[in-house]
């Protein structure tokens, strides 16, 4: 080993940063006959196996009324855990997977899965659904004001109303240190040192929200202060998906009324309001479209939203930050 290795700059930040893991990966590409790692020919291997476990266990309760009288109503409720030691493709970058050196779904040490066990990327321990129909009892053949002429009929006549509400428990996350401490292919979890932190949202300075607060991580090395810190040298840190995001409520309403125009022709008016009561979702830092799990990022534990309404419900749901989406829309049946 040369001296200008050992005494540069990034020899110094390793040793400050305890990045153990990074010094043994710059020594071996630069002295392959030290023999730090097998098949030293290779600059990456790709390996793929089946070796993966994963566990649910659920209970899932439905009530349902049907239609009669005009109502419909249906709820749903699951209660589950979800385990396993790795939730996404490694390889499929589209599915979530695609795993670099700082994703943190990545594993922090691949030859010891054991150390992956944990809560599921997607794990929501309560989940309750509740849709509903209710078609207004007034206008021409219902219970109230059922002889109405035709002319008052097109106004209180024909309405309907209908609602999909969606509530669940966040997502499990899991917290980088921002440091190769272990090993030279993937960044270790930060360790906390102390009592857990709260994941609960708190305001903070700048957009959004904070799903961490930053003062936990004042002082990453001092391990006499309580907070998140960067583990010791060799050290892969806490255990995966130990932190819950935040939960997630959504309520959907739409307005329907028909107009009878003659015996055949109808005309159908529409209102439909996603996220109708402009209720903000926030996502875990991993999947905010502001934020960064890493204990070392500028914007570490910021949870924030999407600064444009999406196209669809289904993009609603899936990001968990938009605001309300208004619609309207008229059908003519024949």
């Amino acid at each position: 080993m040369t001296a200008a290795i050992v005494n540069s700059t990034s020899t110094r930040t390793d040793i400050s940063q305890n990045g153990a893991g990074n010094f043994a990966g710059r020594i071996e590409q630069d002295f392959l006959g030290l023999k730090l790692r097998p098949n030293q020919q290779f600059a990456a291997i790709t390996y793929i196996d089946s070796g993966g476990d994963s566990y649910y266990h659920g209970l899932q309760v439905t009530l349902r009324k049907r239609f009669e009288r005009g109502l419909f109503f249906g709820a749903a409720y699951t209660l589950s855990k979800s385990i396993d030691d790795q939730s996404v493709d490694p390889v499929g970058a589209a599915s979530g997977g695609g795993l670099s050196t700082i994703n943190s779904r990545t594993p922090a040490d691949t030859r010891d899965w054991r150390l992956e066990r944990g809560l599921s990327d997607f794990d929501r321990r309560h989940v309750f659904t509740a849709q509903s129909v209710y078609e207004l009892p007034f206008g021409k053949g219902k219970p109230i004001a059922g002889n109405v002429n035709r002319a008052l009929d097109h106004l209180i006549g024909g309405w309907n109303l209908n609602g999909i509400f969606t509530g669940m428990t966040g997502e499990p996350f899991s917290v980088r240190s921002g440091v190769f401490t272990s090993n030279f292919s993937h960044q270790s979890r930060a360790d906390v040192i102390g009592p857990m932190p709260s994941t609960d949202l708190q305001p903070g300075p700048a957009i959004g929200p904070y799903v961490l607060q930053p003062s936990l991580v004042t002082d990453v090395y001092n391990r006499n202060t309580p907070g998140l810190k960067v583990p010791l040298p060799g050290s892969v840190g806490i255990g995966r998906n130990v932190f819950k995001g935040p939960g997630y409520w959504n309520m959907d309403l739409g307005v329907t009324k028909y107009f009878q125009l003659t015996e055949d022709v109808k005309m159908q008016f529409r209102a439909e309001g996603f996220n109708a009561f402009n209720h903000a979702n926030f996502d875990h830092p991993v999947a905010a479209s502001v934020g960064s799990p890493s204990i070392l990022s500028t914007v570490f534990g910021q949870s924030c939203c999407a600064t444009v309404a999406p196209p669809s419900t289904q993009t609603v749901i899936q990001t968990g930050e938009s605001g309300r989406v208004i619609q309207f829309a008229l059908k003519l049946l024949f």
